[in-house]
C-alpha cells in the first residue's frame, strides 16, 4: 500500500518539479519559482505497525478483514470475488 502511494507521490510532474521548480503564483499575486521536496516520515515499529494497517504477534495480521495467517495462501483466488 505505502509503495502504491509513493509511485502515485512522486510521478513524472512532481519529479520534474523537483529537480527543475515550478512556477506557481502565491496569494501575495507574486509568481515564484518553488522546489516541492517530500520530508520522511520516521516511525518506531509499532507507530509503522499503525501506518501500515497491520498487527504484529496475532493470530489475524490485517485489522480490517481478520484473516487467520493459516489462510494467507488462499487470498486473491476467485472465490474471493463473489
Amino acid at each position: 500500500l505505502i509503495h502504491v502511494a509513493w509511485n502515485i507521490l512522486l510521478d513524472e510532474d512532481f519529479v520534474n518539479a523537483h529537480k527543475e521548480g515550478i512556477i506557481v503564483k502565491c496569494h501575495d499575486s507574486v509568481s515564484r519559482c518553488v522546489f516541492p521536496q517530500i520530508f520522511t516520515y520516521l516511525a518506531d515499529y509499532p507507530e509503522k505497525v499503525l501506518l501500515t494497517t497491520i498487527r504484529d504477534k496475532g493470530k489475524c495480521p490485517c485489522p480490517h478483514c481478520l484473516i487467520p495467517k493459516g489462510n494467507f495462501y488462499r487470498v486473491g483466488l476467485l472465490s474471493d470475488l463473489t
